[in-house]
């Protein structure tokens, strides 16, 4: 790993993710369409080294040429302080491979040692015997039926693995029951759509590229935008309503092992699919939640906009940066050389001639050997005023430093005071929303609470209405019951008028013991007797019978 390769996977991993992300944001709507699009991303991204490797190699020679040997004699002040202390640039072959397989193990550890963490609480779990549990997977093919468990070692439901695959429920969500078609829809969308398995590739790629943040960036975009997918093929099977009160209440106590820097122990929900929103996405997600107006797919969109960044990124992948070739400077020009005869005494003016014209001429200049590049250097040896001034000016520089030392302190002070103020605001937020979602739920309740007593009133009027018939029947009822009271007194009297007859009593008395009953002629003069008091006793009941029967409610 050379910086050169370093640099080229740098831009080509850039182009490819800082595209896919624009496509995904503006051409396409519908949150299934923009993570399909991520996805094929992610796959360019891990195919990249793949076709660096296949397809020949495109030179492009846009670096600087490398720094050509000194010329002998010539020794710079930044030439002597590297080999003081050893170091050299550009870095070497090992220590840019280093750092970068230090970057790949990192990320690339912290995955496994979630997979393996999340296994084994997956494997320690409680199986789920529930019946509201298990009702929303009965429906389900044996072969794609998950395994549900609940586990008290997470703070928010899961889902993992290759399908059918695992979902695992945490204690606090296994005790509301009422939440469970919601959360097992967002769960088994999650699966059916394998997002588990393509989060896993991101993962892979971000290992690769760890360098770029572009990358990092890609990686978030692709976890949230799988989130509102799970949310919006759940939302055909589960009540929009039910399912944002679960899904704010699953917020209101986030899970601290999603935070994207935690230890290693707690980096297991990191490698699966957690449903709980934070204060980052929540407010995102109740929006599309309750939004009942959803894009048309666009399939031919999606593929077109894959194989389009495919064609762009096979042949970027081939291309390799190179440095120039540094062209050959001009050799410097002979410098002169002057050639005075020695010095005679001045007897006559003929021996002056005769030494000048005797002074052989001076030899040409031997040609400079070719160098690629050189360096000129001018020494001047530094008097005490420069050297005051370089100590002033070095003096400054150091002043120059301490100040921005101290901007950029109270700049990461600042940056740090605006992360918290974003913080409490977010928080706010949440909060904020959480008690619109409880204010909805009580107006929904007592809604629900006006049409049940408009219910009641209506049943209450009912009722009264059929007691009111019941009574008007009861006192025809009274009244016919006075008349026929009535009738029976005087049909008494008659009979006890008829009793006085003896050849009436004896009749009555040879019918009785006909009928074998036994009548004496006292006893039917006793009953004559008693009859008409009897007679006026009915007549008394029938007259109250006949003002209870006139009174009115």
């Amino acid at each position: 790993m050379t910086a050169t390769l370093l640099l080229s996977l740098l831009i080509k991993s850039s182009f490819v993710a800082g595209a896919g992300l624009a496509c995904a944001r503006f051409l396409a709507q519908r949150a299934v369409d923009r993570v399909d699009i991520l996805r094929g991303t992610v796959c360019l991204l891990l195919a990249l080294p793949v076709i660096m490797n296949v397809l020949p190699a495109m030179d492009l020679a846009l670096l600087p040429p490398a720094s050509p040997d000194l010329p002998p004699g010539i020794s710079p002040a930044w030439t002597s302080e590297t080999k003081a202390t050893g170091l050299s640039w550009p870095p070497s072959v090992q220590l840019i491979g280093g750092l970068w397989l230090l970057g790949v193990v990192a990320v690339a550890g912290r995955l496994q040692l979630g997979l393996l963490t999340l296994h084994r609480w997956t494997r320690e779990g409680r199986p789920v015997t529930c019946a509201q549990w298990t009702a929303p997977l009965e429906d389900l093919s044996p072969a794609d039926r998950p395994r549900l468990v609940s586990s008290d070692r997470i703070d928010s439901p899961l889902s993992w693995g290759v399908a059918p695959g695992f979902i695992v429920i945490d204690s606090g969500s296994l005790a509301e029951r009422h939440a469970a078609p919601a959360i097992l829809a967002h769960e088994l969308a999650h699966l059916r759509r394998h997002d588990w398995i393509f989060l896993v590739l991101s993962r892979l790629a971000l290992a690769l590229f760890w360098f770029n943040p572009l990358v990092w960036r890609l990686h978030a975009v692709l976890a949230d935008r799988s989130e509102e997918a799970a949310d919006a093929a759940a939302l055909e099977t589960v009540d929009r309503t039910l399912y944002a009160r679960t899904l704010v209440r699953l917020a209101a106590h986030p899970a601290p092992l999603a935070a994207p820097f935690a230890a290693p122990l707690m980096a297991a929900p990191r490698a699966a699919t957690a449903m709980a929103a934070d204060a980052r996405t929540l407010k995102t997600r109740i929006a599309c939640i309750m939004t009942d107006t959803s894009a048309r797919r666009r399939p031919l969109t999606v593929a077109l906009t894959i194989a389009a960044l495919a064609v762009v990124a096979t042949p970027l992948a081939a291309l390799g940066l190179s440095r120039q070739n540094a062209v050959a400077a001009p050799a410097p020009p002979a410098p002169p050389v002057f050639l005075m005869a020695p010095a005679a005494p001045p007897a006559t003016a003929a021996p002056m001639v005769q030494a000048v014209e005797a002074a052989p001429p001076a030899p040409p200049a031997a040609p400079a050997a070719p160098m690629e590049a050189y360096w000129h250097s001018d020494f001047r040896v530094a008097t005490p005023a420069g050297r005051e001034i370089a100590a002033e000016a070095r003096a400054r520089a150091a002043e120059a430093r301490a100040e921005a030392a101290e901007s950029r302190r109270r700049a990461d002070e600042s940056r740090i005071q605006a992360d918290e103020a974003q913080r409490h605001a977010e928080d706010s937020r949440v909060q904020a929303d959480i008690a619109r979602m409880a204010a909805e739920d009580a107006h929904a309740r007592a809604s629900q609470a006006g049409v049940e007593g408009e219910r009641a009133r209506i049943a209450g009027e009912r009722a009264r209405q059929e007691a009111a018939r019941h009574m008007i029947k009861a006192r025809v009822e009274m009244a016919h019951g006075a008349e026929q009271m009535r009738k029976g007194a005087r049909d008494m009297r008659a009979e006890a008028i008829r009793l006085r007859d003896p050849a009436y009593r004896a009749r009555q008395i040879a019918d009785n013991r006909a009928r074998g009953n036994e009548v004496t002629d006292a006893e039917l003069r006793a009953l004559a007797g008693h009859m008409p008091s009897q007679a006026d006793d009915m007549d008394r009941q029938a007259d109250r019978l006949a003002v209870e029967s006139r009174k009115k409610t």
